[in-house]
């Protein structure tokens, strides 16, 4: 059943979709203990049953709010709107645009359609407009064109430049007019962020976050999938069964292109009840079973989550072997609490065979991805030295 593929903890840290957590497969056991929290004194047995990335996984926004997201060829009219005076401390550009050696080297690896020089003069353009006494809407409707010129009208680097200020700078404001340039020229994924940022400390004004939903309707009436997540999130918040509905129809439209996390976000909102939603495990187990088809290691997570409660079985009774199933699927997925959970059941011997050792290993990927308990648990088990060897190097 298993190989010498889990020998080294390290072989298992890459993973498709990208790692979620910062690795050190370098770690051996007598350094683990600097990870584990100091407070427990015995072994934790349990498994856990929640991920980091499973929160995440039906999050709308691509990473660092760029342009990671297929953008839609079309583009969508967004009702333009004077720009609002947007907070400026005394620091001004330094905390608007990143030190000029970091945009250097931005600007050495990312194909930009500005220059950093003429990036550079149109934040300090934007910091004088901001911190000024005037009134700021006649600047800066002339700062937008200044921009869009000096982009030559690439609405997609302005979307790009916006996520990497997003990203690098203490200050989103910026970040947050170059996305309200992008998206009310009808770029699609500008638009998304900018509704998203809308009513947030960058930009609080009244009737921002009436406009935020507005903009997020039209997109994802358009097709926008992150605008379309998003909605259902919102939908579903409302605890309203009319809008739950229209929620699960935007969800299995998304779904019906096999969009990974909507029909990820499926199981949960059917496992959980979400919103109005009733629970419904059979439901629940047929949207994961979908997701994990689709490469998604939370999806297998999830499941193992289902089989050890006893939810979603014939008898209603923890299902352990389908369950270590699961998250050994998971576990090949990248998914740490999942390498977690498999060397529990291994040591615990719990729809399987005890064998400590491969506790052993599995405990060491999930600690070579900074998954704490298996620090722990691997500290104490070479300290006690009782299913395995004692080791205290």
């Amino acid at each position: 059943m298993h190989t010498s593929r889990f020998v080294r903890p390290a072989a298992a840290v890459s993973c498709t979709r990208g790692s979620r957590l910062l690795s050190n497969p370098g770690l051996q056991p007598a350094a683990l203990a600097q990870h584990a929290p100091r407070v427990r004194k015995t072994l934790q047995k349990s498994p856990v049953h929640t991920t980091a990335a499973a929160s995440r996984q039906a999050d709308a926004l691509p990473k660092h709010g760029g342009d990671d997201e297929k953008e839609p060829s079309s583009l969508i009219k967004i009702e333009k709107q004077p720009f609002p005076r947007l907070p400026i401390t005394n620091s001004g550009v330094s905390q608007i645009l990143p030190r000029t050696q970091v945009l250097r080297k931005v600007f050495a690896t990312e194909n930009y359609a500005v220059t950093q020089t003429k990036l550079m003069e149109l934040t300090v353009e934007f910091a004088r407009i901001n911190s000024s006494s005037a009134d700021v809407a006649e600047p800066m409707e002339k700062w937008r064109r200044s921009v869009l010129d000096a982009f030559g009208g690439k609405l997609r680097d302005i979307t790009r430049v916006a996520g990497m200020l997003l990203k690098l700078c203490e200050n989103k404001a910026m970040a947050f007019a170059l996305y309200k340039v992008a998206g009310e020229e009808g770029y699609q994924n500008a638009a998304h962020y900018y509704a998203m940022m809308l009513g947030t400390r960058s930009v609080n004004q009244k009737g921002s976050q009436a406009q935020s939903y507005g903009i997020i309707k039209q997109l994802a009436a358009a097709g926008h999938v992150p605008s379309q997540m998003v909605l259902a999130d919102v939908l579903l918040a409302k605890g309203d069964a009319r809008l739950a509905q229209q929620a699960i129809a935007i969800l299995e439209s998304a779904a019906s292109s096999n969009l990974p996390r909507a029909v990820y976000k499926l199981g949960d909102v059917y496992r959980k009840g979400q919103g109005a939603v009733k629970t419904d495990y059979e439901k629940a187990l047929y949207w994961y079973t979908r997701a994990a088809e689709l490469n998604i290691g939370e999806a297998h997570f999830a499941m193992g989550n289902m089989y050890s409660l006893g939810q979603g079985t014939e008898d209603g009774q923890p299902d352990f072997t389908k369950a270590l199933r699961c998250y050994e699927k998971a576990a090949l997925l990248d998914i740490a609490e999942a390498q977690y959970n498999v060397g529990v059941y291994y040591l615990e011997g719990k729809g399987v065979e005890k064998n400590a050792n491969l506790a052993v290993e599995y405990w060491l990927m999930a600690a070579a991805k900074k998954f704490p308990v298996a620090a722990l648990n691997l500290g104490k088990l070479f300290a006690e030295g009782k299913e395995v060897e004692r080791n205290y190097r």
